[in-house]
């Protein structure tokens, strides 16, 4: 009985995470702002429906082959922090520092950013409609948003799981609102604007890394189950179970999303449109039109709690490898919660909204919003490019096995 007290009062980072939860961590980071930003700049650097889906399915690819590798790393290496954790235990303490303040700094405001600016922007379409929406109330609602999910994180493991299970639900809602009445369509013979898919003409390769960035940055996410190992029931398990599905669910998804944009708007309405995904309920059904926008913001709210769950973790365990201040290593002793870590977060990101020019986007869903995707995505080009390294830190762990 007093080992069993003992044990109840210690303070350290309970496991909480099921496999339904860590399911829920990939898809609602996965599935945020990006695919209803992105079909727009993956399609107008392809040049062409046909080779915008090939840039769709090869970037899904790419993640899952990078997922594979985390997942088998996630095994293998039993520590929370994902990319930072992997660094320092296969190439040392020097990259695995400066990646940690280059993600810091730089990689997580910018992805932070965009997705808060998006959820600002989406929950005030209804009420701004057909009007311009002020710049600085997009900025102060995003910064609510963001203020919201740090509390929450700082309150409760077990509720901020909670609630992104119950977003994960509304984001796959969302899609299939997109994705039933394409297919339906499809399905009825409209296949007219798939004719000529596949025009070489209006290929250009200069262009095509591009059109992968913006494609990469909807994939984002991938990762996110190996930055809260220590706190995974069953993680041998539940970490490659949780990939596969999720992945390849998002894969799916996206595939079916972009062809149903395609088939009721159109290559040149996605083009046009500065917000496909309320271009395209205006197309297949006006009654709904205002409830998309909230969806889509419920979206990026999910991609933001996700994000601030895990990386706030990322803190937490540089702080214990002693490459972080000692204070973001300590847990909120009733809560369990890693309060400093998530405190911390508040400060550069809250700063990146307020006065980088990224934040100055159009009122409504931006043609701009390229810039903070394509900026978000050039600064972690180095991890995206990188992915044969990480999978080479697989083999870096099995040779000093033997």
């Amino acid at each position: 009985m007093g080992k069993d007290k003992k044990k109840e009062e210690a303070v350290f980072l309970r496991k909480k995470i099921t496999l339904l939860r860590a399911f829920s961590l990939l898809i609602g980071s996965m599935v945020g702002s990006g695919i209803f930003i992105s079909p727009k700049g993956v399609l107008k650097n392809s040049g062409s429906v046909g080779f915008s889906l090939v840039v769709w399915f090869a970037c899904g690819l790419l993640s899952m082959f990078g997922a594979l590798s985390y997942a088998e790393l996630g095994t293998r290496i039993t520590k929370s922090g994902g990319h930072y954790i992997y660094i320092l235990e296969t190439l040392g303490p020097l990259p695995s520092f400066l990646f940690l303040w280059a993600e810091f700094f730089a990689i997580r405001p910018a992805n932070s950013a965009v997705v808060s600016l998006a959820f600002g922007r989406y929950m005030l379409e209804p009420f701004f409609a057909p009007c311009a929406i002020p710049v600085p109330a997009v900025k102060l609602v995003s910064l609510l948003g963001y203020y919201m999910v740090l509390t929450l994180n700082s309150w409760s493991v077990t509720w901020s799981a909670r609630l992104q299970t119950a977003l994960s639900i509304v984001k796959l809602l969302a899609l299939a609102l997109i994705i039933v009445p394409g297919m339906m369509l499809l399905a009825q013979g409209h296949t007219e604007n798939f004719q000529d898919a596949f025009n070489k003409q209006s290929l250009v390769l200069d262009k095509l890394p591009l059109a992968f960035y913006a494609g990469m940055f909807a994939y984002s996410g991938w990762f996110q189950a190996s930055f809260v190992r220590e706190e995974l029931v069953r993680p041998e398990r539940n970490i490659p179970l949780a990939v596969i599905v999720s992945v390849v669910t998002v894969i799916v998804g996206y595939m079916l999303t972009n062809v149903s944009y395609y088939t009721v708007l159109g290559m040149q309405d996605v083009l046009a449109s500065p917000a496909v995904a309320v271009s395209f309920v205006q197309r297949a059904f006006k009654s709904l039109i205002s409830v998309v926008p909230v969806l889509v913001a419920l979206s990026c709210f999910g991609t933001m709690n996700g994000g601030i769950f895990t990386f706030s973790r990322t803190l937490f365990v540089a702080s214990r490898e002693g490459q972080w201040p000692p204070l973001f290593s300590m847990i909120h002793i009733r809560r369990h919660t890693p309060l400093p870590a998530v405190m911390l977060m508040l400060f550069p990101m809250a700063l990146h909204r307020i006065s980088h020019p990224w934040a100055h986007c159009p009122s409504s869903p931006p043609p701009r919003a390229a810039q903070p995707i394509q900026g978000s995505t050039v600064h972690s080009c180095l991890f995206y490019h990188h992915l044969p390294l990480h999978g080479g830190n697989v083999f870096l762990l099995r040779s000093s096995e033997h």
